[in-house]
């Protein structure tokens, strides 16, 4: 019979809580952080196609970094990085990673932020799939 909240609050024992009574000290199970993880992603990628729909037409590694980011950051957020933004639509990916680098985000995350640029660098050192070789 427990009602529902959205937002973490402590019970009457001073527990915090979640959801429907989910007494958040107990920890969660894989499969239901996985399922929350694969819900945010999916609300993430939608923020993107609303406000940046370009993004599915990038790169498979563009389009990675991009994920993370938002998954990460949120689109309240992402949504600040105009010049990570205008380089990506220029299909400029070693501009798009400057910005990367030269941005809070970059000294909070660390390392994880140092891989997201080498992926995103690394869609500028590709060849084509146009040049044909031999």
């Amino acid at each position: 019979d427990e009602g529902f909240s959205a937002t973490m609050y402590q019970d009457t024992e001073q527990i915090w809580t979640i959801g429907y009574g989910y007494n958040l000290e107990e920890g969660i199970s894989r499969a239901a952080a996985e399922f929350l993880l694969r819900e945010k992603m999916i609300e993430g990628f939608q923020e993107l196609d609303r406000h940046k729909p370009f993004w599915r037409a990038l790169p498979r590694p563009a389009k990675m970094v991009v994920g993370s980011m938002q998954y990460n950051l949120g689109w309240p957020r992402f949504s600040q990085f105009k010049k990570f933004w205008k380089a990506l639509e220029a299909h400029d990916y070693l501009g798009a990673a400057e910005e990367m680098i030269d941005s809070r985000w970059y000294r909070q995350v660390k390392e994880r932020g140092e891989r997201l640029v080498s992926l995103m660098q690394s869609v500028a050192i590709q060849p084509t799939e146009s040049v044909k070789m031999g």
